[in-house]
């Protein structure tokens, strides 16, 4: 999952220009020297660049020191990036004419970091002229949409105006691994990704929708990377690789062994070499990293899914799409990640842990209307350019169709480059549509999904906390337990639970 505070610039950015090769030493990028921030840093190492400590910047293309120019471009490429969604969305804003909200207000404020000064201060000024402020939005919104319309060639215009394959995941840039160890260790993170949901009923149905033409999941790379922030992982839509975070790996490595060799563990697999190796060597490392996060990828594994699926992902990776995280996509991911919790609990409730993932599940089950709410709004909140329901990205698209058709042509190549992007952009906005249609049938059977589990829910958590009691290294833990299980076990009304947690609690430890 995207954790909300990186989710603007976690999403992949538009594609950097790559250098063949770093030239002399001198041209050679610093990413420490060269004004790669924390923000920039994060986003970079989103896209697949590697951020070496002594301040190489390893181009995922080449996965070769880059040139001081390449990192550049790519800086200032999602710089622009970010400029522009932050613009789209604040002429989403004005575009009824009317005064802001206060609620629109704080979104701006929230924007400003990617927006011109003189326009932050003319939408926050209360007497500022409306209609002036529209014109300003519009025409720095016309400025940072030339920029990439200029960087395209026509050669990209065609790639980009050819239909997507349905179905297929689509050719990768280049296999994210940077070396053989990381290969390694990704095909057993595959691997054990595999083992863990499958021994589910309803993690076989989440891998049977990745299967590739031999029958069996072709699940996507699974790399580690530092996300610099609380990311646990997310699903790369140019690499079509999932990304975890490299602290929250060497987190549960740590966290299987016993207390008093934790402090030296973690010392010694400090650096990225150094974890792989431990991981490439130990099998009960690779499977605590799946037991801690096979939830979480559960929910991976379904955008992973609708990359497939659908062509919205692609089409944005082309350009052809507004570069946003559909909110519907992320209703569906969370929506699955919860009922593959819920058949763990049915099935097997010792693997499953008193985390937030499970405080996620019981939101879910208890309060959904609310619940999904709150996980929009947040997203929302955090990432109010990117995170988007597919109507707001439809109206963003329809405004960039009707800005192409009049834009001005004075050659035979620029009309040929003008018609092949209205051809693209309009075929994304069919998608667009496809999927929102596609969207409300699917939310119809998950929903009706979840009312079947959310009548026996009460019950399957009572069990579940009773079972929990039952492991507690604690006492005051065991309590803890048996309090919520009697509560569940109340609401289910289950006489034979009810029961079975008196005497739990009646009972000596």
């Amino acid at each position: 999952m995207r954790p909300l505070a990186l989710l603007a610039v976690m999403l992949a950015l538009p594609p950097a220009l790559h250098a063949d090769d770093a030239g002399p030493a001198s041209s050679q990028a610093d990413w420490r020297r060269d004004g790669v921030d924390d923000r920039v840093k994060a986003a970079l190492t989103g896209q697949g660049w590697r951020l070496e400590d002594d301040g190489r910047a390893l181009d995922p293309k080449t996965k070769a020191p880059a040139a001081k120019a390449a990192l550049d471009k790519a800086v200032l490429d999602l710089r622009l990036g970010a400029q522009r969604a932050a613009l789209e969305t604040v002429n989403l804003m004005l575009a009824t004419g009317k005064p802001l909200s206060p609620a629109d207000k704080d979104k701006v404020s929230v924007l400003s970091a990617d927006l011109p000064p003189a326009l932050t201060a003319a939408i926050l000024d209360p007497k500022a002229d409306l209609k002036a402020v529209k014109a300003m939005a519009d025409a720095s919104l016309s400025g940072v949409s030339a920029y990439f319309d200029g960087g395209r060639t026509l050669a990209d215009r065609e790639a980009a105006a050819q239909p997507v394959a349905a179905g297929q995941p689509g050719p990768r840039v280049d296999l994210p691994y940077y070396t053989a160890a990381e290969k390694a260790v990704g095909q057993k993170l595959q691997a054990a990704a595999k083992a863990t949901i499958g021994k589910d009923p309803f993690g076989k149905t989440i891998l049977a929708r990745l299967n590739g033409k031999d029958g069996k999941p072709d699940l996507p790379p699974i790399v580690i990377e530092d996300q610099n922030g609380p990311v646990v992982a997310q699903y790369d839509i140019r690499r079509r690789a999932i990304v975890l975070d490299r602290e929250g790996v060497l987190s549960s490595v740590v966290g299987a062994q016993a207390p008093g060799q934790r402090a030296t563990l973690r010392q010694a697999l400090s650096t990225r070499a150094a974890l792989l190796a431990y991981l490439d060597a130990h099998p009960d490392a690779i499977a605590a990293v799946m037991q801690d996060n096979d939830v979480v990828l559960a929910h991976e594994l379904t955008h992973a899914w609708q990359d497939r699926r659908d062509p919205i992902f692609r089409e944005i990776a082309r350009g052809n799409l507004p570069d946003t995280q559909p909110l519907e996509y992320e209703e569906e991911a969370y929506k699955t990640k919860n009922l593959y919790l819920q058949s763990k609990l049915a099935n097997d409730p010792a693997s499953v842990k008193a985390d937030r993932e499970l405080t996620d599940y019981t939101e879910m089950l208890l309060r959904r209307r609310a619940w999904q709410e709150t996980i929009a709004k947040d997203l929302s909140d955090t990432s109010p350019s990117r995170a988007l329901t597919i109507d707001s990205t439809a109206e963003i698209q329809r405004r960039r169709i009707a800005a192409a058709k009049l834009r001005a042509v004075a050659t035979a190549d620029e009309q040929r480059a003008k018609a092949l992007d209205l051809k693209a952009m309009t075929r994304g906005q069919r998608e667009l549509a496809a999927l929102k249609a596609a969207h409300d049938a699917r939310m119809a059977d998950l929903d009706a999904r979840i009312d079947k589990s959310a009548a026996g829910g009460n019950k399957t958590l009572g069990a579940y906390y009773l079972v929990q009691s039952r492991f507690a290294e604690r006492s005051t833990d065991r309590a803890a337990f048996l309090e919520l299980a009697e509560r569940y076990a109340a609401a289910s009304g289950n006489a034979a639970l009810i029961e079975e947690v008196r005497k739990a609690k009646e009972s000596k430890p």
